[in-house]
């Protein structure tokens, strides 16, 4: 009876691992962040969850991921064969490793990471990433994300959330809780902190065009600079709502998008948005693709289609 339990159970791991992904229903599920491999896009999640879409975002598969955890930053630049690998991170030091495009995904232990919560990562070029997180964490690869390394880059007393790192075009920009702000001009192996015009918490940053650089996060606090942070002025948004992410989309104009389904769209590199909401209401963590007016975004809930043909009435 063993034999044939075990024989059993082996079939149906088999048949498992060949079945292909079934279709999720993805206004159920919580998604906290969004990447474009090639012309798929790939969300992840709550709970471990991996969805990958081919077609721009109208359809979505579950991917297999060996961890219950929940993930919050994903990474996918293209290498020279047209092919995505990546790093994906979340809760409780959790890393998983893509060679291919997010279709498949193996965890990479890390005991450096600790049980803290890793709230994104970043590709530093090459073989280099940075994942960051809750109370400082701050872990580096420099092998594709087989092995990491813990540093403590704005000093050993540093124990802030690291909210999001993004690369600038020559360098990379670091923000943070209680106005926590830092440069990099050497892919992260020494930062320099930049007074920041705000006291709060920072969600996210932008690069956008012309060495533009924007920061964002709560009660509606958008700060532009363009002297490469060395000064800041305040973008009068018109919300008090929370910005948590943003991209710039491939026409120049660029997006943040908020708690309540708030996206604000700027046509004028960060000088000055206009406002939109998503249909569902719902807390909005990252947008992927657009196709024209037309914004594919994740969040609270799940994957929405977002139109900016007109702005948000007061």
């Amino acid at each position: 009876m063993k034999i044939l339990s075990k024989l059993l159970a082996a079939t149906l791991a088999v048949a498992c691992a060949l079945a292909p992904a079934a279709p999720i229903r993805t206004d159920r599920v919580i998604l906290l962040d969004v990447a474009q491999a090639g012309d798929a896009l790939v969300a992840v999640g709550e709970r471990g969850v991996v969805l990958r879409s081919e077609d721009r975002g109208a359809s979505w598969r579950a991917v297999s991921t060996p961890v219950t955890r929940t993930l919050s930053g994903i990474a996918l630049p293209q290498g020279a064969a047209g092919i995505s690998a990546g790093i994906a991170v979340g809760h409780g030091g959790t890393v998983l490793r893509t060679a291919d495009g997010g279709r498949h995904w193996q965890a990479v232990k890390v005991d450096a990471a600790g049980s803290d919560a890793l709230l994104g990562i970043v590709h530093t070029g090459g073989a280099g990433y940075i994942a960051y997180g809750a109370f400082g964490l701050y872990l580096e690869s420099a092998d594709g994300g087989a092995t990491w390394s813990r540093r403590q880059p704005l000093g050993a007393d540093f124990d802030r959330h690291i909210s999001q790192i993004i690369a600038t075009g020559d360098g990379l920009l670091l923000v943070g809780e209680s106005g926590t702000l830092a440069t990099s001009a050497d892919k992260g192996r020494s930062w320099t902190p930049l007074a920041s015009p705000y006291a709060g918490s920072y969600f996210g940053a932008l690069a956008a065009n012309d060495g533009v650089l924007l920061v964002y996060g709560m009660r509606g606090n958008v700060w532009r600079s363009t002297d490469g942070g060395k000064s800041w002025s305040q973008v009068k948004l018109g919300s008090s709502l929370a910005l948590m992410n943003g991209r710039r989309l491939d026409d120049g104009r660029l997006v943040l998008v908020g708690n309540a389904g708030l996206v604000a769209v700027s046509a004028d590199n960060g000088a000055s948005f206009t406002l939109h909401k998503s249909a569902r209401g719902k807390g909005i963590a990252q947008l992927g693709a657009a196709t024209g007016n037309t914004l594919v975004v994740v969040g609270e809930a799940g994957v929405e289609q977002v139109r900016i043909d007109n702005p948000q009435k007061d």
